[in-house]
């Protein structure tokens, strides 16, 4: 099995020397909501467009060279996954996928079926390993339903049967896709059919999100706004803090602490790392994939339950 780095993307106005956004990274529509820490604002420079990557296993960042058309003023990002930017295109409801390491681009997938947003995608295998055997499953226009892809297929498929309001979606070290809606419904999908290992609970979190630690499915309930209230305390701070639970025999289990474990959360790719250095463990570091502001990013720390606003995502570059 190939391993893969603990690779997230950064806002590039956060670590560039003079740290500020062109006029066509503002107005790509690209922007930090659509993708993990304001990923896609950038540099235009010739036909490229710097964009950095930060490598948590090391706390480096690598600044690349992407293909300025891979990233047009109409395209956002709807998943990082497996090395693999999953990039949608409104104009015509299409996805692109791109590796921005070798720099290898697929855009020959099928149209989708019908005009609607892609919220999040991920890959069951690494194209550049496996052309001809991999899978897409993304959550798909306003109701939220799964819709998945199979490499050679002419078509999407809408998994209409298994519901919608779905948060977000996983892929597992046994390339098996699992998804969550936002009351926590669990399934395990092979498209074109699903199974149900957890039925549909009430959370009064306001986003659901999915990460994998050492193969096991953890959903993470997240808490956020004005006048909220969590562990009896009521916050107005617009930071968020989260419940975790990890999936067990057919049920969520509440879990207190991560032990070595660090979860570093987005809108678009999320990630668990052993021993992240300068980072601590048993604790989330988040960014606002809400309104899309900078200074409501920060670190929960499951021992205590408390948030601190923090800017962590301005490491050392490489």
């Amino acid at each position: 099995m190939v391993s893969y780095s603990p690779w997230l993307m950064v806002p590039n106005q956060h670590h560039s020397e003079d740290r500020h956004r062109t006029e066509s990274s503002i107005s790509s529509g690209l922007g930090w909501w659509t993708c993990f820490a304001n990923s896609i604002c950038g540099e235009v420079e010739e036909k490229h467009i710097k964009r950095s990557f930060l490598n948590v296993s090391t706390n480096e960042v690598h600044t690349l060279e992407l293909p300025e058309d891979a990233c047009g003023k109409r395209k956002t990002i709807c998943g990082f996954s497996l090395g693999w930017l999953i990039l949608f295109d409104n104009r015509n409801s299409s996805l692109t996928l791109l590796n921005p390491f070798i720099g290898d681009q697929i855009n020959n997938l099928p149209l989708l079926p019908r005009k609607g947003t892609v919220h999040k995608a991920v890959l069951s295998a690494d194209p550049s390993c496996n052309p001809n055997g991999y899978k897409v499953l993304a959550i798909f226009g306003d109701k939220r339903e799964l819709i998945g892809y199979e490499q050679g297929m002419k078509q999407w498929t809408m998994l209409q049967d298994y519901g919608n309001h779905y948060d977000d979606v996983l892929v597992q070290t046994d390339e098996a896709f699992v998804a969550v809606s936002e009351l926590g419904k669990l399934v395990c999908c092979d498209p074109p059919g699903c199974n149900e290992h957890v039925p549909a609970s009430f959370f009064k979190g306001k986003k659901v999100y999915l990460v994998s630690i050492n193969g096991d499915v953890f959903m993470l309930v997240s808490f956020s706004g004005t006048s909220y209230c969590f562990w009896h305390e009521t916050y107005d701070d617009k930071l968020k803090r989260f419940e975790v639970y990890r999936y067990d025999e057919g049920r969520w289990c509440h879990t207190k602490n991560l032990h070595e474990f660090t979860i570093f959360l987005g809108q678009n790719h999320s990630v668990a790392v052993r021993n992240a250095p300068d980072f601590r463990p048993d604790c989330i570091y988040f960014t606002d994939d809400d309104e899309g502001k900078v200074e409501n990013s920060g670190v929960f720390s499951l021992k205590d339950g408390e948030t601190e606003r923090m800017q962590w995502f301005m490491p050392r570059l490489s």
